[in-house]
């Protein structure tokens, strides 16, 4: 399910076991959470976005150059690394969580509307764009972040506070966003892919409102176990990517006294799921 590896960078100390605080940033200088996050319109920005969009053109020189693919920015995941930063700025400290706020995993999910399977984050803080970006291109877990060709988009935040920049990364893998409708018809089609693997005849596929029901009943309690379609084999599950079906559906699916299917998807995201999955109700008749 969703993964969130996660790195942090001092320019003064790298890989050290706890946070850094920053002596070149005197507390005059440092913004507060509230303000950073939501400034008033009067204001001049909190945000370096030269040095943002410095820092994603680095990234992705540097990806051209390892020949992985480009990272798309993120609106969503910019705003959730902003935030960030804004609150190490606060802190002059680097963490990847402070006392009382939300992950990395749920601030995402609060900022961004695409469907995410895993994420990652660096941070660090620096006097320069160019150092940030030498610094965390030449400490593995960072680089590994900054490189790692299953991220496919990224928001970036930068904060300058006194003489440094705080910096946040967050790097993310989206999925395709699909309809009840196309997201059953992937289901629909594993399953006649997996029946000609067992040269087996294909199923009918039924469309049932009981089956759809059933899924959203089991998003909206945020449970599997919920009132459901009744059938020979009833197959309930959460999946991220509705083409892949679990273990357990084969045995049913391979059984061959079944002759029709009806399938139940609802996309949503729960207390389990901040990110959101697929929950589906798979009957076999």
């Amino acid at each position: 399910m969703f993964r969130v590896p996660t790195a942090w960078l001092a320019m003064f100390l790298i890989g050290g076991a706890a946070p850094v605080k920053d002596p070149k940033s005197p507390p005059a200088n440092v913004l507060n959470v509230a303000s950073a996050q939501q400034p008033s319109p009067n204001d001049r920005s909190p945000y370096d976005a030269e040095a943002e969009r410095a820092l994603f053109d680095m990234a992705n020189q540097a990806r051209a150059q390892a020949g992985v693919a480009p990272l798309q920015r993120d609106e969503g995941l910019t705003q959730a690394a902003r935030a960030h930063t804004a609150a190490m700025a606060a802190q002059q400290e680097l963490s990847h969580q402070f006392a009382g706020e939300p992950s990395l995993q749920q601030r995402l999910a609060a900022n961004s509307s695409l469907h995410l399977d895993k994420a990652g984050e660096n941070v660090s803080v620096a006097s320069s764009v160019e150092q940030s970006h030498q610094g965390l291109m030449h400490s593995p877990p960072h680089r590994e972040n900054l490189l790692n060709p299953g991220y496919n988009v990224a928001g970036f935040g930068v904060v300058r506070a006194g003489s440094s920049l705080y910096v946040a990364q967050d790097f993310a893998h989206s999925l395709p966003a699909y309809s009840p409708r196309q997201a059953g018809g992937l289901v629909s089609g594993s399953i006649a892919h997996l029946r000609r693997d067992e040269n087996l005849p294909p199923l009918l596929w039924v469309d049932s409102d009981a089956a759809e029901n059933a899924a959203c009943s089991m998003a909206r309690t945020d449970s599997l176990k919920t009132v459901s379609a009744h059938g020979s084999y009833v197959v309930r599950y959460t999946t991220e990517q509705p083409e892949t079906l679990p273990d357990a559906a084969a045995k049913a699916i391979e059984n061959r006294a079944v002759r029709t299917f009806s399938v139940g998807t609802c996309y949503a995201r729960t207390s389990s799921y901040p990110n959101g999955v697929y929950w589906v109700t798979l009957v076999l008749q």
